[in-house]
């Protein structure tokens, strides 16, 4: 009897842990395919100070976008600037936006990645799935 229970509870371990796997498989593919297709239009000037670059997604599932801030001596100073009222737009954008749908449904986290014209680093905001829910 223990033998039964232990061997299936291998199995039932096993078909969730699969199961699982495939899913964070088929949703990555779907957000490369959503990446892929913006990724046609890029890259683009945003406004005078901000290009949109691209955007990937990483094997955890984060969706990424990526900008470069240029023509300004201290770009830290404009994310700063910015940075409270994009997180509310973004939280906005996913309460109201149907398109969206799937990173609620799917709980995936959002980055925004900021570098400035020499690809160094400037700020990184990342909104976990709870944050636009």
């Amino acid at each position: 009897m223990k033998k039964s229970l232990l061997i299936l509870s291998i199995v039932l371990s096993s078909i969730l842990f699969t199961q699982c796997g495939a899913d964070k498989r088929a949703i990555n593919k779907k957000l490369t395919e959503m990446a892929s297709t913006l990724n046609e239009s890029t890259p683009v000037m945003l406004n005078n100070f901000t290009r949109f670059d691209d955007a990937t997604v990483t094997e955890e599932n984060v969706f990424q976008y990526n900008y470069t801030v240029l023509n300004i001596q201290n770009p830290d100073s404009l994310i700063k600037e910015v940075e409270i009222s994009l997180i509310e737009n973004i939280k906005h954008e996913f309460n109201t936006n149907p398109q969206l749908r799937f990173f609620k449904e799917n709980n995936v986290s959002i980055e925004y990645v900021y570098n400035d014209e020499n690809r160094e680093l400037i700020r990184r905001i990342q909104i976990d799935s709870s944050n636009y829910k």
